[in-house]
């Protein structure tokens, strides 16, 4: 077989019979496509309803007051565009949005332009593909516009898809005979720039973030569109949405054109969204742009000041990452601590107990990442733990974070020895504590130790609060008892461990008994009487119970 040396690119005879792929066949497709051919077509006004038609059925009707057509084979050659140079230019309206029409039967009575008279053309669902004929036959005189007949579907909800199409569409559309309210797509913007035939629109990002994945209008068609936010570390950020006003260089991937082509021009336009952020971040005063933001917005030609000396006070995490908060940020000074810090719940939970038994408490911060680069940040002096001393009258015993370590009685002294690094000099910081809880974090009473120091004088209310936020995490396993459930379950053990810890036995089993009648024989205690219950040898025993009946 010879080959030439020079071919051309060609559409292949059997591409046509695959058309019915090219669209969803959802009315969605249908009315976002057919609306925008009304539009180019000069249409000022577009109707929609539903009738039911003789030969037909039930039909969606779509009626526009545009000229009609030129050459009715021009709606069904598939890539033949007959728009104006200037809708071209504008929109590369490419001649396929009417094959989303593909699989369904059709009829079209169109005004033959600038004339009064009409054409009917009718085609089947598989007429699209090239397997059935289109027949074309004069139609009404005196028509006017454009009416599309659309066999309809079950079950199918043609106000809500036309409602939807229409919401940003720049012209006129009536549904059922009201008239659908034409929406801004920019309408909330809080800033609002023209740039090459687009509007930019700047909105803050809310503290649930930008959801909605219609972030470009082409005209009333809307799509997501990949672009740039900005974001600062505790003021507000920044995203943006585009509404298309005549730009030749932002194009969309055919045919569906629910994508952005990806093209030099969209790199530029992205990089001016950006300038828009850094300027209006500029405006806005002090910010909390991360140093990577602050060094894009110099090579944008924005010179900014560093970002503000804000820190979040330290808040120690808990087990259960769910009631974890938020320190509040402040203003800081080159004197400020930060905690570096890759424990987990129990080593920031010992630490911040300590801190906050001090005579006058240590005030740390929480790091953040961003800030790394920012000379006032980079300088800032950074705390750690390296161990606990657990001190007797004849012997100190050093624990790793995250080691266990048992003792039989409650020790003298507890301290938490932390590395304090300022610039190129390092120091201890010792803190004295009155408990710690030695061993790994995820696990449970069971599998760490406790120790609480002689002279302590924290009660077990204290120590059941403390031991929940550091060690109490529920198990989401649907045997594993409701979150309550589980949450009881834990402060009943650790309340009786405290009270084992700080008093003795003998008040443990008097509070474990007193639990269980506050919790099931509450509705007993009366001032009125006095009921004794007696366990032994086998037996309960209770008096001073009467017959109410008595």
């Amino acid at each position: 077989m010879n080959i030439p040396t020079t071919f051309h690119a060609c559409v292949a005879e059997d591409a046509i019979s695959k058309v019915s792929r090219l669209f969803n066949a959802t009315l969605d497709d249908i009315f976002a496509e057919l609306f925008q051919n009304a539009r180019r077509a000069g249409a000022t006004q577009i109707s929609v309803s539903q009738i039911d038609m003789p030969n037909l059925g039930p039909v969606i009707c779509l009626i526009d007051n545009g000229p009609g057509l030129s050459d009715p084979r021009n709606l069904f050659t598939l890539g033949q565009s007959a728009w104006n140079p200037d809708v071209q230019s504008d929109e590369d309206a490419a001649g396929m949005g009417f094959f989303s029409l593909a699989g369904r039967r059709v009829r079209i009575i169109a005004q033959k332009q600038h004339t009064s008279q009409s054409w009917k053309i009718d085609a089947e669902p598989d007429s699209f593909g090239g397997t059935q004929p289109i027949t074309c036959t004069d139609g009404p005189a005196n028509h006017n516009g454009t009416t599309i007949l659309i066999a309809a579907k079950p079950n199918e909800n043609y106000v809500a898809a036309a409602n939807h199409a229409a919401r940003y569409l720049p012209l006129d559309v009536m549904v059922d005979g009201v008239t659908v309210e034409r929406k801004d797509f920019l309408a909330t913007a809080e800033h609002i720039e023209e740039w090459n035939g687009i509007r930019i629109g700047i909105y803050e990002r809310g503290p649930t973030g930008f959801r909605n994945n219609e972030t470009v209008n082409f005209h009333g068609v809307t799509l997501h569109g990949r672009l740039p936010s900005l974001s600062q570390v505790f003021d507000r950020s920044y995203y943006a949405r585009l509404d298309v006003m005549h730009c030749a260089d932002l194009k969309l991937v055919l045919p569906a054109r629910k994508e952005i082509v990806e093209n030099a021009f969209m790199e530029e336009l992205r990089a001016r969204i950006t300038k828009i952020y850094f300027n209006l971040v500029k405006a806005a005063g002090p910010h909390s742009l991360s140093f990577e933001n602050f060094k894009r917005a110099a090579e944008l030609g924005i010179n900014l000041p560093p970002a503000a000396m804000l820190l979040r006070v330290f808040e120690p995490s808990h087990a259960d990452s769910d009631q974890n908060g938020y320190g509040k940020v402040e203003t800081i000074t080159e004197d400020d601590v930060i905690l570096d810090s890759e424990g987990g719940a129990i080593e920031e939970q010992n630490l911040a107990w300590a801190i906050s038994h001090q005579h006058a408490p240590t005030r740390l911060y929480d790091p953040q990442s961003g800030f790394e680069g920012y000379d006032w940040y980079d300088q800032l002096a950074r705390v750690s733990v390296t161990g606990y001393r657990v001190i007797d009258d004849t012997d100190t015993v050093c624990v790793e974070p995250g080691k266990r370590h048992t003792l039989a009685e409650r020790p003298d002294h507890l301290e938490i020895h932390c590395s304090l690094i300022d610039g190129a000099h390092t120091e201890k910081w010792v803190l004295s504590t009155d408990w710690l809880i030695l061993g790994e974090d995820d696990w449970g009473l069971d599998d760490v130790d406790i120790t609480v120091t002689k002279s302590s004088k924290a009660t077990a209310a204290d120590l059941v609060d403390f031991l929940e936020r550091a060690l109490f995490n529920p198990s989401d396993d649907s045997e594993a008892g409701s979150y309550d459930q589980q949450q009881q379950w834990f402060r009943d053990e650790a309340e009786d461990l405290a009270i084992d810890l700080l008093e003795t036995s003998l008040e443990v089993q008097i509070n474990a008994i007193t639990r269980v009648i506050d919790r099931e024989l509450h509705w007993l205690r009366r001032s009125d009487k006095v009921i004794t219950v007696q366990i032994g040898n086998g037996r309960i025993e209770v008096e001073g119970l009467q017959n109410e009946s008595s």
